[in-house]
């Protein structure tokens, strides 16, 4: 093995869109780590300051893995004078173990729109459905099927290796269904 494979390992979480980014609620060690380091910054870190203030976490970007193996580091970008402004000058180091307790944030800080308030943020529309055998009644607020929230969570869920029973599972439903093919 070579001496930085853990590197790789440690590299492999971050991959794909939107997975650089991690959330650090504001309950969660590192948190104060970050607002610390904002300080440095003065008023060009307010703006920063007062979205995550509001979001109740940071959003901070993987940089690169430092350290050994014996004593893995993650670098972090602290992006404070917004998401697509690249500030290698701005970074925190945590310990890998660390690290481990970010979630990612599933999706970049832009596309979630945690840069702008939320008065400002544009709505996607979501369509009503409305049951056809209804003689023109009206639909409630609660019967209109939010699905941007449901998309939201689902992207935001990181993907995992399936397990073995649930790898047994999928293969008996692809044979009740006629879906199997023993020859692919």
């Amino acid at each position: 093995m070579s001496k930085n494979s853990f590197k790789k390992s440690i590299q492999e979480r971050y991959k794909g869109r939107g997975n650089s980014w991690v959330k650090v609620n504001s309950d969660q060690e590192g948190y104060d780590d970050i607002i610390n380091h904002l300080k440095k910054f003065g008023d060009d870190s307010k703006e920063y300051i007062s979205h995550i203030e509001r979001e109740s976490f940071a959003w901070i970007r993987f940089s690169k893995v430092e350290g050994d193996a014996n004593n893995p580091l993650v670098r972090y970008e602290v992006r404070f004078k917004g998401s697509k402004v690249d500030q290698p000058e701005s970074f925190l180091i945590f310990k890998h173990s660390l690290t481990e307790t970010f979630d990612l944030l599933g999706n970049t800080p832009v596309k979630l729109q945690l840069e702008v308030l939320p008065a400002n943020r544009k709505q996607t529309s979501s369509k009503v459905i409305r049951n056809s055998n209804t003689s023109g009644s009206t639909k409630n607020e609660e019967d209109i099927i939010d699905l941007e929230k449901e998309v939201r969570i689902i992207k935001e869920a990181a993907l995992t290796k399936p397990t073995d029973r649930e790898l047994e599972n999928w293969y008996e439903f692809l044979k009740v269904n006629n879906l199997y093919e023993d020859n692919v």
